[in-house]
């Protein structure tokens, strides 16, 4: 006597919600950014040669490079955040997009 045991599915895989979705989609491709930024910026200008409001950098190479790469994660992060946004409020493909999948 053979007997049919159900077994239900369960849905393990994890949806991100809104927020932190929008956190993926803006942080990474802006550390990327920063990173490749970072690289370019430093492999030309030397960090001892800074000036900050006329006045010579008197950090570490280390603090200045930190200092650098949080600066262009911060602009390439509002770029992407504004680019984000712009997004979400532009109108859905109407009266153009017809015919196309």
């Amino acid at each position: 006597m053979a007997t049919e045991i159900e077994i239900e599915e369960v849905e393990t895989r994890r949806v991100p919600g809104r927020f932190g979705r929008l956190f993926a989609l803006v942080s990474w491709p802006s550390f990327l950014v920063a990173a490749v930024a970072e690289t370019v910026f430093f492999s030309l200008i030397n960090p001892r040669e800074l000036y900050l409001l006329g006045e010579p950098v008197h950090f570490s190479p280390l603090a200045t490079y930190t200092i650098g790469f949080f600066g262009f994660w911060c602009v390439a992060g509002a770029s992407s955040l504004i680019s984000s946004w712009m997004a979400e409020k532009m109108p859905a493909c109407a009266d153009r997009c017809v015919g196309r999948k």
